[in-house]
């Protein structure tokens, strides 16, 4: 049975874990959706354990920022079992996304921009969340921010917040709180920290993010604590194609010692915005998808030669050095074999006869421009169309040949309306479309059949 909440009605439930259950609720006078976190009877007896329950709830109100998730109220209910009402999020946590992989350099940065914009906002308050980490970072669908969608920081249960004047400070030196594989070195060591200690949780988040996989890893605990202490991360260009800028950024982050980090949430952010958008544009940011094995027929007034990836380098690599000035060549090695095919798209009017072949002058590495596709829809599962050509479903990652053109994505999928994005074929795209429910048309009743056998009563 679940517990009574005075001015709410449980309407279903979200989740349960170690601590207590979340239903979905609605406020009986407002008729607002909420989710309620119910600790489990055992815990609310705890004193410490409901302390550290509402200082979620306390430390998340003292932010008023659109990243933080919003809490309406908390409290002790007539059975004695504490919880916490706040807004219901439709969506999805970080770590249910990178289960499907690593991202993109582009959506990642959206993402951890965002996330230390929140964080600014809480480290502004005096708080330290102290806890980061993709299960605590929430994506909730909105078409008005980069990427489309939002993201909601959660859980600040072990937040530190700044003690008022004369009071205690009830964080122990020495006791380890936190998720051991987001852990700054200095929490891994049981000491003093703060804000900084988040920039840190947020380097490993990011890391994660384009390499598919945390900074470090071991078979127990001790192995990865001892990993932030001492052991310092594999650069991520290991694991994948990462701009030298961002990998920059993300090493900083990862420094063992706090002064050697940013010293601020925001100026990770200029820096993710200074020193990034001219390795992001037009290249390829991520661990390149198995390409479809027929690329995409652009609309254009572009001379096309479809040329076997077997056949003369010669060819690939003169046609690469005309489509140079569109964005930085890929390798050659790079370029997958097991597709028979590869579109290659040249600015008209141009002639083979008219390309040049100048071997002494022909670099190896050169070769046609690629530009990673990322598509994301919500809900996922939909038919991706790149100009009538269909690409696969969503969640979407391709590498399409580019081209100067602009290319018509067409996104659809059964009962929701159809959307469309028109993006320049010569950069890359990593973006998540909300789609919009179909609605229904009203249905008409149906009169009752004649029954000859009865007359017509203006009563029935």
């Amino acid at each position: 049975m679940p517990v009574v909440i005075p001015n709410y009605r449980i309407t279903g439930r979200l989740g349960e874990g170690g601590m207590g259950v979340v239903y979905r609720a609605e406020h009986t006078l407002l008729h607002r959706p909420t989710a309620i976190k119910v600790l489990q009877g055992s815990l609310s007896a705890n004193q410490d354990v409901v302390r550290r329950f509402f200082n979620e709830a306390r430390a998340a109100t003292a932010i008023r920022h659109p990243g933080i998730v919003e809490i309406y109220d908390f409290g002790i209910a007539d059975d004695g079992s504490a919880f916490i009402v706040m807004e219901l999020l439709d969506g999805q946590s970080l770590a249910e996304r990178l289960a499907r992989g690593p991202m993109s350099s582009m959506r990642a940065i959206q993402i951890a921009k965002q996330i230390a914009g929140a964080l600014s906002a809480a480290h502004d308050a005096g708080i330290v969340h102290r806890d980061l980490k993709p299960d605590n970072v929430f994506l909730v669908p909105d078409p008005e921010v980069p990427g489309g969608e939002r993201i909601k920081l959660l859980d600040f249960g072990i937040a530190k917040l700044a003690p008022e004047p004369g009071a205690m400070n009830h964080t122990r030196t020495g006791v380890l709180m936190g998720t051991p594989t987001y852990m700054a070195p200095e929490q891994c060591r049981g000491v003093h920290v703060d804000h900084r200690a988040d920039l840190y949780s947020l380097g490993c988040i990011l890391y994660e993010c384009v390499c598919g996989r945390p900074p470090f890893a071991g078979e127990g605990v001790g192995d990865v604590l001892s990993s932030h202490i001492h052991e310092p991360p594999t650069p991520p260009r290991a694991f994948a194609r990462v701009p030298p800028a961002l990998e920059a950024v993300i090493l900083r982050l990862l420094a063992k010692s706090p002064d050697d980090r940013p010293a601020t949430a925001a100026q990770v952010i200029r820096e993710l915005d200074i020193e990034l958008p001219n390795t992001i544009t037009g290249a390829a940011t991520a661990v390149s998808a198995r390409p479809r094995t027929v690329a995409p027929r652009w609309r254009s007034n572009a001379v096309l030669f479809v040329v076997p990836v077997v056949a003369s380098a010669a060819i690939a690599i003169t046609l690469g050095r005309v489509s140079s000035s569109r964005g930085p060549a890929r390798a050659a090695a790079d370029v997958a074999i097991d597709a028979p095919v590869r579109a290659v798209a040249i600015d008209a009017p141009v002639a083979v006869a008219a390309v040049p072949v100048v071997p002494d002058a022909v670099s190896v590495d050169a070769g046609p421009a690629m530009v990673e596709v990322a598509i994301d829809s919500a809900p996922s599962g939909a038919t991706v169309l790149a100009d009538g050509v269909e690409l696969g479903r969503t969640p979407l990652r391709a590498t399409l040949p580019a081209a100067r053109v602009t290319v018509t994505f067409t996104i659809s999928l059964a009962g929701y309306e159809e959307s469309q994005l028109r993006m320049p074929g010569d950069h890359a795209i990593d973006t998540t479309v909300v789609l919009k429910q179909k609605r229904r048309a009203p249905s008409r009743p149906q009169a009752p059949a004649a029954d000859p056998d009865r007359g017509v009563n203006p009563f029935q």
